[in-house]
């Protein structure tokens, strides 16, 4: 488990979690909205490598923004939900079954198959972080109307990251 690849994703869980708390925790949209973007380590893992080891990752890095912003493990645990669902979604979506998952590539994705994954799991990330935040029923429709709309906003910063780092991604 920790091998080469294991402390490149270390590498990049620092970059993201500085990314996220220096940069991108700055970026309001109309005063209440923010793009997550440290959910990339997660939407783009590669499959065919350790799931144990993405969840142990995404733990780190939910865990690491927890720390800079002072949130309690929220983060940590909706990067570590949307990790530990990822894989039986793809399945769901491609049709694979648990043995074809070390041949499976995202290219293999229809453009919508690819959208409708990338909008599920951040969605649901989003809307896990959000609740969490809010911790109370009363204000539902709120945070469902913030989570959706923070989904949107780091769908486009998703997709201007995918367009970016083009060859770098498994998509």
């Amino acid at each position: 488990m920790f091998n080469k690849d294991f402390l490149i994703n270390i590498i990049k869980i620092i970059i993201f979690a500085l990314l996220q708390v220096f940069v991108f925790n700055h970026i309001n949209f109309l005063g209440s909205y923010q793009p997550y973007i440290y959910i990339v380590f997660v939407l783009f893992y590669p499959p065919y490598q350790n799931k144990y080891a993405l969840l142990i990752l995404a733990f780190l890095l939910g865990l690491t923004i927890d720390i800079f912003e002072y949130t309690g493990g929220i983060h940590a645990f909706a990067l570590t939900l949307i990790a530990f669902i990822r894989n039986p979604i793809i399945k769901l979506l491609a049709g694979k079954q648990e043995y074809e998952m070390e041949f499976f590539t995202f290219h293999s994705l229809s453009f919508a198959q690819w959208i409708f994954y990338l909008s599920i799991l951040t969605c649901l990330h989003h809307l896990i972080l959000l609740t969490l935040e809010n911790f109370k029923l009363e204000g539902i429709t709120p945070t469902l109307l913030k989570a959706l709309i923070n989904s949107g906003i780091t769908l486009v910063f998703v997709f201007i990251y995918k367009i970016l780092f083009k060859n770098k991604v498994g998509i």
